[in-house]
């Protein structure tokens, strides 16, 4: 394996012309490579080498330096299309191989009687040009390609960033590239398919699962209502609340979950698509033992980190403070889990009105006001 640029000289015991035209011949004849452009006159050629199992392509660079009249030295430069990015840094063998190909097709051009002898007849004509830089007629059909390549879907560097960044455009220079073979247009087709595929199965299995646990939630509240004691009914009617008291059982540990939940005095409003109404809901839970206190909302999403965020709480008329939340273990963006249970618990005991200042992706802050009156727990 080589490190970027890779680089390669030899020397024939023949003019410059002849092994620059003898390159011309010989370096088209090599699968995968063409020539882009070249100047007799400065005895360079560029050469572009299209994509591979081992690498998106290379550029390589051909000098050729006239030692004496009948000694020449070919210099040669081989490097990534894509420099270190997408596995450009490692290549696998692929420069030293281009140079050792170039090299050797052009011997064979040099020292077989046969393939001189057809290009005499054949092609010496085509190959001397009467123009002012002394280009080959191969040269001129390269030079007019480049123009070609000079398109922006031809930069295979840029192809390979648009299917990263914006695979709808990236298809479209994919497909009209010259330079990337049919089989990797089809891979990379495909492979951009599945991708595409895979993320919205997944969009619609999160709204499916937000949607069940809401209805779930629902469901469990109302049929709980109706199973609560006579004593806590008496409670209720002699101390109006807004609480909603409810007990489940984790199917998993067949332990109870008490549930003490209480909804916003009115609807957020958000812009679209969260438009329409969200109404938010304040629960106290009691699971394996242990209290958490969790905000939810029906439409929209908390702003928060991969590890959460902060919050406002006003407890009546007494000054707000700031609570730290957590997000959801399952990274659902209209949940948070807030900190400081203990002392949230004991400070609802005794408090009516309970403010909650939140920031929404794209909404800013929010307050959200419970009426909170009522609110017992000795779980």
């Amino acid at each position: 394996m080589a490190f970027l640029d890779c680089n390669g000289e030899s020397e024939f015991p023949i003019s410059k012309d002849k092994v620059f035209d003898a390159m011309c011949r010989a370096i088209p004849t090599i699968k995968g490579m063409k020539i882009d452009n070249a100047d007799k006159l400065q005895g360079r050629i560029f050469v572009k080498a299209g994509v591979s199992v081992w690498s998106w392509g290379e550029n390589i660079s051909v000098q050729l330096i006239e030692l004496s009249e009948n000694k020449t030295k070919v210099q040669i430069t081989s490097s990534p299309k894509t420099g270190i990015l997408f596995g450009g840094a490692m290549d696998m063998g692929k420069n030293r191989q281009n140079i050792e190909n170039i090299l050797a097709t052009t011997s064979k051009q040099l020292t077989n009687p046969q393939i001189q002898s057809d290009n005499t007849n054949t092609n010496q004509q085509p190959i001397i040009s009467s123009t002012n830089n002394f280009q080959t007629t191969q040269i001129s059909n390269s030079m007019e390609q480049n123009n070609t390549s000079n398109t922006w879907y031809e930069k295979t560097w840029l192809v390979i960033l648009l299917c990263v960044i914006f695979f709808p455009v990236g298809l479209y220079a994919l497909w009209k590239n010259s330079t990337i073979s049919q089989g990797w247009k089809i891979s990379i087709t495909i492979f951009i398919g599945l991708a595409v595929i895979i993320n919205l199965g997944k969009d619609d299995k999160k709204l499916g699962e937000t949607a069940s646990t809401i209805t779930q939630k629902d469901s469990t509240s109302t049929t709980n209502s109706n199973l609560e004691t006579t004593s806590q009914s008496e409670t209720l009617k002699e101390t109006p609340s807004s609480w909603s008291f409810s007990e489940d059982v984790d199917k998993m540990t067949s332990k109870k979950v008490s549930y003490a939940s209480v909804t916003a005095k009115e609807e957020l409003q958000f812009e679209f698509p969260y438009n329409g109404g969200s109404v938010a809901t304040l629960t106290v839970r009691k699971k394996d033992g242990a209290n958490n206190i969790y905000l939810q909302i029906t439409k929209g999403q908390f702003n928060s980190t991969y590890d959460g965020g902060n919050i406002r709480i006003k407890f009546d008329q007494n000054p707000p403070k700031r609570y730290s939340f957590s997000p959801a273990s399952d990274a659902s963006t209209d949940i948070i889990f807030i900190n400081s249970t203990k002392d949230i618990i004991s400070k609802l005991k005794s408090t009516k009105t309970l403010i909650i200042e939140a920031e929404f992706y794209n909404e800013g802050n929010r307050q959200i006001e419970f009426d909170v009156a009522g609110f017992t727990w000795d779980k």
